[in-house]
């Protein structure tokens, strides 16, 4: 009995984390690229997503990777393919794939690294970040995709770098209080001995 009550824990907590996941990048896409509804409940949604994602980072960072990795695939296919995975009409250029993946691959890398240590406010103000460029990425892409444009132009590219760099920024960080911490460790032994 109690494996059951577990499993149903474990599929509503997923459940939630997807609910406050699609409102959150709901909320980012409509407050970018509003329309007529969505001018008062992107606000809504992001009151709501941003401090439980915030607070909640710990548990749901681990698995973050996971995704990205997922998004590799997709690139992976879509380089084989030649056209966008979820829509088999809307051709995508071979560079433009490779771009994605390798965007997507050193997302995960670099979020791979916050699997195994405790995150700090850096940590957390730069994932949210990452996220939120993430978001503004999806949907730009999405608006060109509507318009039967280029996936890929020079705002693209930069929505991208900056979210790489927020990431990037999270990682530096954590390096640096690391070997602070070592020197600091290091030097208090010589001291002693």
């Amino acid at each position: 009995m109690s494996q059951v009550k577990s499993g149903f824990r474990l599929a509503g907590l997923v459940l939630v984390g997807f609910v406050v996941g699609a409102m959150f990048f709901g909320g980012v896409a409509s407050l970018f690229f509003p329309s007529v509804h969505s001018r008062w409940l992107a606000p809504v949604f992001l009151v709501i997503s941003v401090p439980i994602m915030f607070l909640t980072m710990e548990r749901w960072v681990k698995v973050m990777a996971g995704f990205l990795g997922l998004a590799v695939l997709n690139g992976l296919l879509s380089i084989s393919s030649g056209h966008v995975l979820a829509n088999p009409t809307m051709p995508i250029s071979r560079l433009d794939a490779v771009y994605l993946t390798i965007f997507y691959a050193m997302a995960a890398t670099l979020t791979s690294t916050m699997k195994a240590r405790r995150l700090t406010l850096m940590d957390r103000i730069s994932v949210m970040a990452f996220l939120c460029s993430l978001a503004f990425l999806i949907s730009y892409q999405a608006q060109l995709e509507a318009a039967k444009s280029a996936l890929f132009n020079a705002t693209g590219f930069a929505l991208m770098g900056v979210s790489l760099c927020c990431l990037c920024v999270a990682w530096a960080h954590n390096r640096f209080q690391r070997r602070r911490a070592q020197g600091s460790r290091s030097q208090s032994s010589a001291e002693v001995q």
